[in-house]
């Protein structure tokens, strides 16, 4: 009986090794998909240049779908895309970093101290918010209008030098005069001279002028100048019509000045009209030991309230001597009309 079985389970056992050789076949058969590591790899140019300085990224990674951009590698995002753009507004050395990321995983490729920016030199420029040339003395307020640097030296040409950025500088003598300024930066340093830039002239005589020429003052203060009359030969009597703004300032008290003072005080007439911002200030000598004045002097006194906020000026009328006491004039010890030849305002400068 056993001779009859042995047959059997031998054909049986063959037909289950052949199974399993066939199960063997089916699992290893065939390429199935690959998901190989990204490589991170890009370029860049420029890499070295002046701030601002822009410069194009582009990746060539491999087995990538995403590319994620450091420019500063300072561990925050700044762009994402195969081709980017990045501007450096700030000189320095930068390393930058991609990261590539695919089905595989992802790929960090950090340049070290790729991206070379360099400072840009200063430009140079200025300008004045006053005129170029006037009469001794003189104000100019300068304007520093250059970029890109971090400290200013300027020279105006008078022997007088400021570390400001927009100095105010008088001039005290008359003369031409060279204005400097040199500006540093973290590119270097830059300088620019204009020739003959601000021109003073003495006051041409006889004159009349008002004293002090600049003030500085508050809201609300009361500011008091002179009338001066300024190389005048046999002065009798004199008369000045002055300008204002009547929004920014409000007439107050004038009083004679001692230029024609003798054993009697002067005559004085003012004449206001406040709604045009005018006033004709016209006096004489009274005196018998004083009949004229020779010289330079005061002619009177005048004061102001300071109603506005506003930098502002009182300044001359009408040039027309004795047109209906509109203009500015001199008499002679005769009565005769005497001619000036010049006059300069006062500048108020409110805080």
């Amino acid at each position: 009986m056993l001779k009859k079985l042995l047959p059997l389970f031998l054909i049986i056992m063959i037909g289950c090794g052949g199974g399993g050789g066939g199960g063997g076949d089916d699992s290893g058969g065939g390429t199935g998909p690959t998901n190989d590591p990204p490589v991170a790899i890009f370029t860049a140019s420029p890499t070295t240049g002046n701030a601002p300085l822009t410069v194009t990224f582009v990746s060539t990674s491999t087995n990538t779908s995403a590319h994620q951009w450091d420019f500063d590698n300072d561990g925050s995002l700044d762009a994402s895309g195969a081709t980017v753009a990045y501007t450096y507004s700030n000189a320095g050395t930068y390393s930058v970093s991609l990261t590539a990321t695919g089905p595989g995983g992802t790929d960090t490729n950090t340049k070290t101290d790729f991206i070379t920016v360099l400072a840009t030199a200063p430009t140079v420029s200025f300008s004045t918010a006053d005129e170029t040339t006037g009469i001794v003395p003189h104000r100019v307020n300068f304007v520093n209008e250059s970029t890109l640097y971090n400290s200013s030296l300027w020279d105006f040409g008078d022997g007088n030098t400021s570390t400001e950025e927009n100095p105010t500088h008088t001039y005290e003598n008359s003369g031409s005069f060279d204005v400097s300024l040199s500006v540093t930066g973290d590119g270097g340093e830059t300088s620019e001279t204009i020739s003959s830039y601000i021109v003073v002239e003495d006051l041409q005589t006889p004159a009349f002028k008002l004293n002090p020429k600049y003030i500085e003052t508050t809201t609300g203060s009361t500011i008091s100048f002179d009338v001066e009359v300024v190389g005048v030969t046999g002065l009798a009597a004199a008369q000045a019509t002055l300008r204002y703004d009547n929004s920014l300032l409000t007439l107050g008290d004038i009083t004679a000045g001692d230029f024609l003072k003798g054993n009697t005080d002067p005559l004085l007439v003012i004449t206001s009209n406040p709604g045009v911002g005018r006033v004709i200030i016209y006096t004489s000598s009274l005196s018998s030991d004083q009949p004229s004045s020779d010289g330079d002097g005061v002619i009177a006194t005048v004061n102001f309230t300071v109603d506005g906020s506003t930098d502002t000026s009182v300044s001359w009328g009408d040039d027309a001597a004795g047109a209906a006491g509109g203009g500015n004039y001199m008499l002679d010890a005769n009565g005769a009309e005497m001619t000036f030849n010049g006059k300069d305002n006062v500048y108020i400068y409110v805080e």
